[in-house]
């Protein structure tokens, strides 16, 4: 019970931080989607059933905060998790440096894909016409795999030193699967 209010708080909070403070900066970085950077985290971390939950519950949270189609972004994420959690299955069987880059960036194409056909597709019901858009979406695509892929980065080099310098008591984290996993 105290890890489903634990993660409903974690989730809110991060959803907060991610609309309210960091869409006030410059483009490359108000941009950042912390929910997807965190559920391909937690896929690769091993704890897939944790990253549904955070997925669901983080694209409730900014379907609040979205003109997108109702769903759009809770669609998005389950898609991008299940996506990734089978190319981390199927293909990227270690848990390496790697891994996570590739799936970093397949994720966030994905979500970021999902979103901009959903807004496309909600154009075209309404009526609109939407021209000229593809290149400003691949720009932004661009930044944000850019910008998705550092905070990756820190969270796994933060991760790997935590765990390889406290050696905390956690399943399969002992010195020689942690060097493994982290790809030395």
């Amino acid at each position: 019970m105290n890890s489903v209010i634990g993660n409903l708080i974690a989730v809110i909070m991060l959803g907060l931080i991610q609309k309210s403070f960091l869409a006030t900066w410059p483009p490359p970085i108000g941009s950042i989607n912390l929910i997807v950077v965190l559920i391909v985290f937690l896929i690769v971390l091993g704890s897939y059933r944790q990253a549904l939950w955070w997925a669901f519950g983080g694209g409730l949270l900014l379907e609040l905060f979205s003109f997108d189609l109702f769903g759009a972004q809770v669609i998005s994420l389950l898609l991008m998790a299940w996506l990734v959690k089978t190319l981390f299955n199927n293909f990227f069987t270690n848990y390496s440096f790697y891994s996570l880059t590739v799936l970093g960036i397949i994720g966030t194409a994905v979500s970021h894909g999902l979103l901009f056909a959903a807004r496309l597709l909600g154009t075209v019901l309404a009526g609109g016409s939407q021209q000229g858009s593809v290149g400003a979406f691949l720009l932004a695509l661009g930044w944000q795999i850019f910008i998705h892929l550092v905070v990756l980065y820190i969270l796994f080099f933060i991760f790997h030193f935590l765990i390889g310098r406290l050696r905390l008591n956690l399943p399969g984290t002992d010195a020689l699967s942690i060097d493994r996993r982290a790809g030395f």
